[in-house]
């Protein structure tokens, strides 16, 4: 070991000398952006609470695409599918739509579909269910099944079987 390592003044010396240089650092550097990121953090929130206020006003419309008691629905396999897969790019001879009738069951009247995709890749494919899902909070996919085909490094088949409860 040096020989300056063992001399005790090197730590009585060193040791004094680090804590100001961290209280340097500190009253310089660390809290004045510590008081920034909370000005910035405080801003953030405030622009935050305004934006749930508008999701909660908006929400309730949302939910009220289910049905209520006593009128017919409003969902239309056909349409929803369509809308959707135009919006994500599908072409509509890429995919085929199998809608089955409703039935009831538990007090409920549940609408069921089978949506099969000849080819998608996996990004596209997990936008359009997440969009899908969110949109219509009532419908539920019961199945995926993702299939590689042997084109390309990133095309799947897919089939969704599709339940819409109200």
């Amino acid at each position: 070991m040096k020989d300056y390592m063992k001399n005790p003044m090197v730590y009585t010396v060193a040791v004094p000398l680090l804590a100001g240089l961290w209280l340097l650092y500190t009253w310089a550097v660390a809290y004045p952006n510590s008081i920034q990121q909370w000005d910035q953090g405080k801003k953030d929130y405030e622009e935050a609470e305004k934006l749930l206020g508008q999701i909660l006003a908006l929400e309730p419309q949302r939910l009220s695409y289910q049905q209520e008691k006593g009128k017919t629905s409003e969902f239309d396999y056909t349409n929803v599918i369509d809308q959707f897969t135009k919006q994500f790019a599908i072409a509509p001879s890429d995919y085929t739509l199998s809608v089955r009738g409703a039935t009831r069951k538990a007090g409920q009247t549940i609408k069921g579909a089978d949506l099969s995709i000849k080819t998608i890749d996996i990004e596209k494919l997990s936008k359009f269910i997440s969009a899908l899902l969110i949109r219509w909070p009532e419908l539920e996919c019961e199945r995926l099944a993702v299939e590689k085909l042997p084109a390309g490094k990133n095309n799947w088949k897919v089939t969704l079987r599709l339940t819409y409860k109200y």
